[in-house]
């Protein structure tokens, strides 16, 4: 089920995009000159394709959290820290949803 997931992944992130498996059922994506909006957007494709798609064990929602870089660099523990913080308030929140941080 997880390459299944990595391929929707994969064919609804465009070609400049980074898809990356994270951990365990967790991936990342990584989304070079894009913005928040334009961020939430392709999680919320992602999301949408994902609730759509006929898995062959069991239904699969996904939750997303999303960080961006904003006007100057920012160290990646600590861009890589915010985007999890949002994943678990998306979690928290009832699942299947995309949550920017601050």
């Amino acid at each position: 089920m997880l390459t299944q997931v990595a391929q929707l992944l994969y064919r609804t992130a465009r070609s400049t995009d980074i898809v990356a498996r994270y951990g365990g059922e967790e991936f990342a994506l990584v989304l070079p000159n894009t913005d928040g909006e334009g961020a939430r957007q392709l999680a919320e494709r992602c999301r949408t394709a994902l609730a759509e798609t006929a898995f062959p064990h069991r239904d699969v929602t996904a939750s997303f959290g999303i960080a961006t870089l904003a006007g100057s660099l920012t160290p990646l523990d600590e861009l890589i820290s915010r985007a999890d913080a949002a994943l678990y308030t998306a979690k928290r929140q009832g699942r299947n949803r995309v949550i920017c941080a601050e």
